[in-house]
C-alpha cells in the first residue's frame, strides 16, 4: 500500500505535496535520503524557513528542537491545542504563544527538560551533546514497546463481511489465518498496530477472496497536518480520516461520523500506529474500527479485517 503525500491549496483542495528546500542540492542529508524522510513525514516543513532555505549548518534553537521532535513523534495535533494552565518555567514569557503547545508536548514526552534554575531558554542554541541526548530521548519515546508481546503470542487476522448499509460486522468469517506482517507496540497495556500494515493485510485478503473493491481504494498522507486519508477512487463509497496524536477518527462521505480509539494514535518512523486492544479491558470478540479480541488462555490476539458490502468501504 502506498500513500500519496498531499497538502491543501488556497481553496482547501488536495494537491500533490512536493516539498522543496532550495539550498540542499548536493548536501549529504539529501544524497543519503534523510531530507526526503524528514520532509514527507512532516518533521521539516519548508515554509518554516526564510526563502525555503534550510541552512543546515546553522545552530538550532531549543524551540526548533521542540517543533521537530513533536512532529517526529506525531504530536502536531495535541501541540496545536491550547495549553492548559501555565508552563512550569521561570522564563515562560519568552516562549511565544505558537511555541507553547510544542514545548509543552516535548516536555511531556520527556524529550526536552528545563534547566536547574527553572528556565527553559527557548532561544538558546543546543550543543551536539545536548542534541544527542534529546534525539535519544525521542527515540526511546517513539520506540517504547516495540516487539513487547511475548514470543508465544499468536496474531490472527479474521476477514469478515459487514452487514449491508451498517457499520457492524457480520458473524460470517470468510477467511482466518495467522500473520507476522503487522508491526505492533505495547505501551501501558495498550496494543498499537501499524495502520499501513493493517490495510496491506486487509487488501491482500480482499484480493484472495475475489473482492474487487480493493482496486478503488486510494491512500493519502497529509504531512503538515499529519492526517491519513483512505479514499475511494470513484468518490462514491465511505472514506476514513485518521489523525496522529488524536483519539478521534472519522468515517463517512456526505456526512462525517466520529469514532473513537481508547488512546491517541501514535507515530512510529513516520507511520501511524492505531490502538487495537486494551489488555486491561480485553474484548471477547473482534469489533469494527480494528478493535481486536484477546484470549489470555491461548495468548491469541485476533484482529478483524472486514469490508462493507453495501454503500460502504473497508474499515
Amino acid at each position: 500500500m502506498k500513500a500519496h503525500a498531499k497538502m491543501k491549496d488556497i481553496w482547501g483542495r488536495p494537491t500533490a505535496y512536493t516539498p522543496k528546500l532550495y539550498d540542499m542540492s548536493g548536501h549529504w542529508l539529501t544524497s543519503q535520503g534523510w531530507l526526503d524522510a524528514a520532509l514527507y513525514s512532516g518533521m521539516v516543513v519548508p515554509d518554516d524557513y526564510n526563502g525555503k532555505n534550510f541552512r543546515p549548518e546553522k545552530a538550532i534553537a531549543r524551540y526548533e528542537i521542540a517543533l521537530m521532535t513533536d512532529r517526529a513523534l506525531g504530536l502536531v495535533y495535541p501541540a496545536s491545542q491550547p495549553v492548559e494552565g501555565e508552563l512550569p518555567f521561570t522564563d515562560k514569557e519568552e516562549i511565544l504563544d505558537w511555541m507553547k503547545g510544542y514545548v509543552n508536548e516535548s516536555v511531556k514526552a520527556g524529550v526536552l527538560k528545563g534547566y536547574p534554575d527553572g528556565s527553559f531558554q527557548p532561544n538558546k542554541t543546543s550543543t551536539r551533546a545536548e542534541a544527542v541526548v534529546m534525539i535519544q530521548r525521542m527515540l526511546e519515546e517513539m520506540e517504547e514497546g516495540i516487539d513487547a508481546l511475548d514470543s508465544a503470542t499468536t496474531i490472527r487476522v479474521q476477514y469478515r463481511e459487514s452487514i449491508p448499509y451498517t457499520h457492524e460486522i457480520s458473524d460470517t468469517i470468510l477467511q482466518e489465518r495467522e500473520t507476522d506482517q503487522i508491526q505492533l507496540q505495547v505501551i501501558d497495556n495498550i496494543v498499537y498496530a501499524s495502520l499501513n500494515d493493517l490495510y496491506d493485510v486487509q487488501i491482500e485478503m480482499m484480493q484472495e477472496n475475489g473482492n474487487t473493491q480493493w482496486e478503488i481504494i486510494g491512500f493519502e498522507w497529509w504531512p503538515i497536518e499529519q492526517k491519513f486519508y483512505v479514499e475511494p477512487m470513484d468518490g462514491f463509497y465511505w472514506e476514513f480520516q485518521y489523525q496522529a496524536g488524536d483519539t478521534t477518527y472519522y468515517w463517512g462521505k456526505w456526512s462525517v461520523h466520529p469514532s473513537y480509539f481508547c488512546e491517541p494514535v501514535r507515530f512510529l518512523y513516520g507511520e501511524l500506529m492505531v490502538p487495537i486492544c486494551d489488555f486491561s479491558h480485553p474484548k471477547e470478540e473482534p469489533q469494527e474500527g480494528w478493535q481486536a479480541a484477546w484470549d489470555a488462555e491461548t495468548q491469541t490476539l485476533t484482529v478483524p479485517m472486514f469490508y462493507y458490502n453495501g454503500w460502504g468501504m473497508i474499515s
